[in-house]
């Protein structure tokens, strides 16, 4: 059904049971995406090798100064954006990265975070849209 927009993820056996599948919002929709986007890694995406984020074929670059690494996650998700999530208009992608110490079972470790906002306007609506997260790298974990 068109403007119709699926929660992620998406629980296939609700369709077995012919059952409906949970909806959400515009704009739920396209932050679920930016997500999927964010976390996918070039080529993981088997119809599609492009789609996905970029900025994981760095993960490890633990040279890079953390101003490289903003400039590198900002460059990486705004391409993703462009280029796969079309219900978005004049994207600003915004990213912040700072050092972390983290408890781990094991002791303490340190780790780079990088915050992520996106702004942009929904093309359908011309409603102003907002997203931010934030994760951690070397290698991938959320909270």
């Amino acid at each position: 059904m068109k403007h119709q927009y699926y929660k992620l993820p998406l629980n296939l056996s609700h369709i077995l049971q012919k059952k409906d599948m949970p909806v959400c919002s515009l704009e739920e929709s396209v932050g679920q995406h930016i997500h999927l986007l964010i976390t996918t890694v070039l080529g993981e995406n088997k119809d599609d090798p492009e789609y996905g984020c970029q900025l994981w074929d760095t993960d490890f670059d633990i040279k890079a100064t953390n101003n490289e690494v903003k400039e590198q996650v900002e460059n990486a998700i705004k391409t993703a954006i462009l280029q796969y999530e079309k219900r978005l208009m004049q994207v600003k992608v915004s990213a912040l990265v700072s050092q972390e110490e983290l408890s781990m079972p094991h002791g303490r470790k340190v780790k780079k975070k990088i915050k992520v906002s996106i702004n942009g306007t929904l093309a359908r609506n011309n409603n102003p849209f907002h997203y931010s997260s934030y994760f951690f790298v070397s290698p991938l974990s959320y909270d």
